[in-house]
């Protein structure tokens, strides 16, 4: 996932453009340029030029016409089955267009995107996140029972990582202007956060029943999750047992005494694995940004056997560290957690000493 959200994007620029009230010149400058596009892709191959030339990017701005709506989802998706260079920027520019028309008779399409699969397609993440944001902003437009209706389905995709996108987006829809998740979205959230069988979803459903005021399931409450703590150089690694109702905070000075470090520097975790990705981030509680270490209760996060996230620790020096979850036991020992329970290596050391 990109650290850009999209739907965080278009909801500043309808605010300072106002694109409901569009000049007629605008639509005009947007069909010149979707004509151009089919032109090229209707060209022989030998003569076909570049789709750059068509004038449609992500930065390009063009404001389409709903009237012009069906056109534009037809030139998608002849673009995405086309593939090509200079595909992947004519496309985020195509999405922008119909996105910007905030309009229900596009649902169908962002829904049809989500299924759109092409080997060695590097931006099929991108378009499905879009797709989802699209979905998002139309149901913060359109005051309808139904409109949680098509994110509602995608939180029930095939696709783990469609259905995490999904319930994160779905939460936005829900919450932005401070609503609140109706009675039956909220209950879906509370099925997904305890049964879905991916961390994704289960993570970012908890996360929106957290920030809607209702209490995230707690898994284990009595137990204890054991932790891998990759050091690199082959099978060095350290086993770090914490209760479930302990925090990351807790893993945290858990980690630093296990491998003997000083605790002076500042630190994330990424419950994704992907470093800055904002949405499945923590930070230590000496920043700016929440949601904070000391917030995250293990048992609240939806953990599951073998899922792996990353420690950042030092943003000077950026170690990384790799977590995996190795076991998770109902009932803890008695004992002082964090605790080692099992070591093997060298940990490295925090300050190397260059010659």
């Amino acid at each position: 996932m990109r650290d850009d959200d999209p739907l965080e994007q278009w909801l500043f620029t309808d605010q300072m453009r106002g694109y409901d009230k569009m000049p007629a010149k605008s639509y005009k400058q947007t069909r010149t340029v979707l004509r151009r596009l089919s032109a090229i892709l209707d060209a022989p191959v030998s003569k076909k030029a570049k789709l750059t030339d068509s004038g449609i990017s992500r930065w390009s701005m063009h404001v389409l016409d709903p009237a012009d709506l069906s056109r534009a989802c037809d030139l998608c998706r002849r673009l995405m089955a086309r593939g090509g260079s200079g595909s992947t920027f004519v496309q985020e520019g195509l999405l922008e267009m119909i996105a910007s028309t905030k309009d229900i008779a596009s649902i169908p399409f962002w829904l049809e995107i989500l299924d759109f699969n092409r080997p060695r397609d590097p931006f099929s993440e991108t378009r499905r996140m879009y797709a989802l944001a699209a979905l998002a902003r139309i149901a913060l437009r359109h005051d309808v029972p139904e409109r949680y209706g098509p994110l509602r389905t995608a939180v029930r995709h095939q696709n783990p990582e469609v259905r995490a996108l999904a319930a994160y987006y779905l939460g936005r829809a829900c919450l932005e202007g401070k609503n609140s998740p109706p009675p039956e979205v909220r209950a879906e959230l509370k099925e997904i956060a305890l049964r879905d069988p991916s961390f994704g979803p289960r993570f970012q459903a908890r996360k929106v029943l957290q920030a809607a005021g209702e209490p995230a399931p707690l898994d284990y409450p009595r137990g204890m999750f054991l932790f891998k703590l990759a050091l690199g150089g082959g099978s060095n690694y350290r086993i770090i047992a914490v209760r479930s109702k302990q925090t990351l905070d807790d893993l945290h000075y858990g980690i630093q005494s296990a491998i003997h470090w000083d605790a002076d520097h500042l630190y994330s975790f990424f419950m994704n694995g992907k470093r800055y990705d904002q949405r499945y981030a923590f930070a230590c509680p000496y920043e700016d940004n929440p949601p904070f270490t000391t917030e995250a209760t293990i048992g609240n996060l939806g953990l599951m056997l073998n899922h792996k996230f990353l420690y950042l620790f030092d943003y000077g020096d950026c170690h990384e560290f790799e977590v995996k979850v190795v076991d998770i036991r109902p009932e803890a020992e008695r004992s002082e957690y964090p605790c080692v329970v099992e070591s093997h290596g060298k940990a490295p050391e925090q300050y190397p000493r260059w010659e």
